[in-house]
């Protein structure tokens, strides 16, 4: 394929040939100039994807060669600055390694190969996804492509009766007895899974029966700290002199998926349909409502920055209402009448 005509025209000088080729799927871009070859994925299907990307790529050699820019940042070079900022949490790690964007692609990311990566997926995974990309260009200082977040949908509020976690606690247990432990132990404190399979025993008092969390081990970004009640107790005495340093762990390795294939079969087996690990955590705020715990104590025990992210759970205790509803008497509007005719009729004392 030759220079197109344009701007691309005035680079032959630097870059000499171009051509955009497929491998399977995905296109190539392979560009000669006066350094050499240059052979680069384009990390999409897209053919005008591809050229998006191929003209960026011949402007940016064009600025190093001309202009004297320094070299651009790769993606690479960014994920491993940003990794090394902050200790991630166990969703960023599976995110980045789900994101089909090549290691040499340089930042700031082609909007169209941003689209690419995020195209089919749902509006929570979209926004994640796309706040992650966000925070590793504004890490090396690069202002990130401009992409739109998707409207959410109603939080999804599926919880577990008494009768049904009967059914799934014995079919767990038999798949993996650890699994076991972590989900009641999620049941009994409302942490989300990485917080529990990461959970050290430096950060256990038993005797206090308290637990605590750092700011970088939680979504929020702010320390918590976590009660023991009688269920999570029992649990940790019954894990300990297992593993010196995590609490849900093999020998010197923790627990690292919670949602793996013993878990699925548990889940299937015990017929529950629609039911993930972090649905525990629902389970364990809905039971927590339902058993007269105010809205403003579950947001302090569950981690949450606002108010309004603990709302879903009101409707399941309307009882809690009950005191304020008991104060609600008929109006008569004739008496209201008569008393605001009243007030404007009385001769003013001087």
């Amino acid at each position: 394929m030759g220079l197109p005509r344009g701007r691309a025209a005035r680079l032959s000088p630097i870059v000499r040939a171009v051509s955009l080729y497929k491998r399977g799927r995905i296109w190539w871009v392979e560009l000669h100039t006066q350094r050499g070859r240059l052979r680069a994925s384009a990390g999409t299907a897209d053919r005008k994807a591809a050229q998006e990307y191929q003209e960026a790529l011949k402007a940016r050699i064009w600025r190093q060669e001309r202009l004297g820019e320094p070299p651009p940042i790769t993606w690479a070079e960014a994920v491993k600055s940003w990794m090394q900022r902050a200790e991630r949490g166990t969703p960023d790690r599976y995110r980045l390694k789900a994101l089909r964007i090549p290691l040499e692609a340089t930042l700031p990311l082609p909007e169209s190969l941003v689209e690419s990566c995020l195209r089919g997926t749902s509006a929570g995974s979209h926004n994640r996804t796309l706040a992650l990309i966000v925070a590793i260009h504004n890490t090396v200082r690069i202002k990130p492509p401009e992409i739109e977040r998707r409207k959410m949908p109603p939080g999804r509020t599926r919880w577990l009766t008494a009768e049904e976690w009967k059914r799934l606690e014995p079919k767990l247990a038999a798949a993996s007895p650890l699994l076991v432990q972590a989900a009641a132990f999620t049941l009994a404190t409302g942490l989300r899974a990485n917080n529990v399979l990461e959970l050290r025993w430096s950060q256990v008092d038993l005797r206090r029966r308290v637990a605590w969390l750092e700011a970088a081990q939680t979504k929020g970004m702010e320390a918590i700290g976590v009660p023991l009640n009688n269920a999570a107790s029992a649990i940790l005495e019954a894990r300990r002199g297992i593993d010196g340093t995590w609490v849900f762990g093999h020998p010197r390795r923790p627990l690292t998926k919670a949602s793996n294939r013993a878990w699925y079969a548990a889940v299937k087996a015990a017929k529950l349909r629609g039911f993930r690990w972090h649905d525990l955590r629902h389970t364990w705020a809905s039971w927590a409502v339902m058993s007269g715990v105010r809205l403003e104590e579950l947001q302090r025990l569950g981690g949450w920055k606002t108010l309004a992210m603990v709302q879903r759970y009101a409707h399941l205790a309307p009882e809690h209402l009950a005191e304020v509803a008991a104060k609600i008497r008929p109006v008569s509007l004739r008496y209201n009448a008569q008393k605001r005719s009243w007030r404007c009729t009385k001769t003013p004392t001087k």
